[in-house]
């Protein structure tokens, strides 16, 4: 293997990851949810009727996590679990329309967060980073849709 010049980009890639997490839970603040709850959100509308123990295993962290998080999430009003027809030791989690509504509205926080942090590349240098930034997440076993919890990864 050739030997390659460090160039630091690891320590940029969590610089900027810090940085974009900050901002993102700023910008959620006025809704009064935090990323974890926006995360479990999205992964419920995304797939209607997922399972509390397949959430779990998606976002790469313990079933008490997901709980408590749903549990939040449930007393706003913004999601509701049903037993399931198939296993009635398992609950599946729907959005209910409040849900709904919040789930529109961090899309919109998502999208105007995407490009506040991107402001400045032209549409071939975001293309380009997409790809970049792909390739080196696939490389490490992570999805672009999930923001997994990676602490303590062999």
């Amino acid at each position: 293997m050739m030997n390659r010049r460090p160039r630091g980009i690891a320590f940029l890639l969590a610089q900027l990851g810090a940085d974009a997490s900050v901002a993102f839970e700023q910008a959620l603040a006025p809704l009064g949810v935090t990323a974890s709850e926006a995360g479990l959100l999205r992964l419920v509308g995304h797939n209607p009727g997922i399972s509390q123990k397949a959430a779990s295993k998606q976002l790469g962290v313990g079933p008490s996590r997901v709980v408590a998080v749903l549990d939040r999430l449930e007393r706003q009003g913004h999601v509701e679990r049903r037993r399931s027809a198939t296993d009635r030791r398992s609950h599946e989690v729907h959005l209910t329309a409040e849900g709904e509504r919040l789930l529109a509205a961090l899309r919109s926080i998502a999208g105007s967060h995407e490009t506040a942090f991107t402001q400045g590349l032209d549409e071939p240098d975001l293309d380009r980073l997409a790809a970049y930034l792909e390739a080196i997440a696939t490389s490490r076993g992570l999805s672009r849709d999930i923001h997994r919890d990676t602490r303590g990864r062999g």
